[in-house]
């Protein structure tokens, strides 16, 4: 059997294993550039990994708020599908879609299951590798006031529960290095 003649439109798009690879890269990269952000990863099974995350953010709890729901301001784009941050978009309603869609192609990493503008986004989604594992995955933005007027305070979990089969202990530490950078990138915004 001869193999087709491979076209310019197939080496300019990623395939799954080299996209996994970058994802997988991403992670290292973004390790490294973690800023003001506590977090810990709570409990890391098999079956489980629950991930916590501690923040000041720039301004009152309705900026952090706006802020929050522009995640093509502050998700990298080394962790996107198309590479490029500015594909992502977030329907901050319930049912709401947090979406990428580029030429090639789309994904809802999460849907919106529960919003109060300037208090409370929540989410179900698995992102990256979790996706493909048929995991169920809550990730939690909880806004509350700061001592410092000009900040709010900022709190993610991140709960995720599968099979024994899943291995979510071994993703644990590259899921939190990943998150980490991501929130870390939210509380550089002003």
């Amino acid at each position: 059997m001869v193999k087709p003649a491979m076209t310019t439109a197939t080496r300019k798009r990623p395939n799954r294993r080299m996209r996994a690879t970058l994802w997988w890269a991403g992670i290292f990269v973004g390790a490294f550039t973690v800023g003001p952000v506590h977090g810990e990863i709570v409990a890391s099974r098999p079956d489980h990994m629950s991930l916590s995350y501690a923040v000041e953010l720039n301004g009152d709890r309705q900026v952090a708020w706006q802020h929050l729901t522009e995640i093509n301001t502050w998700w990298s784009s080394d962790h996107t599908y198309s590479g490029k941050a500015e594909t992502l978009s977030l329907q901050p309603v319930a049912g709401g879609c947090w979406c990428e869609t580029w030429a090639g192609g789309s994904v809802e990493h999460a849907r919106v299951v529960l919003a109060m503008p300037g208090r409370l986004l929540r989410l179900e989604g698995g992102f990256g590798p979790l996706q493909g594992l048929g995991v169920s995955a809550i990730l939690t933005f909880e806004l509350k006031p700061s001592d410092d007027p000009n900040h709010t305070r900022l709190k993610v979990s991140y709960v995720v529960n599968g099979s024994s089969l899943s291995g979510l202990d071994g993703l644990a530490g590259p899921v939190d290095a990943v998150m980490g950078a991501q929130i870390a990138n939210l509380a550089k915004l002003k």
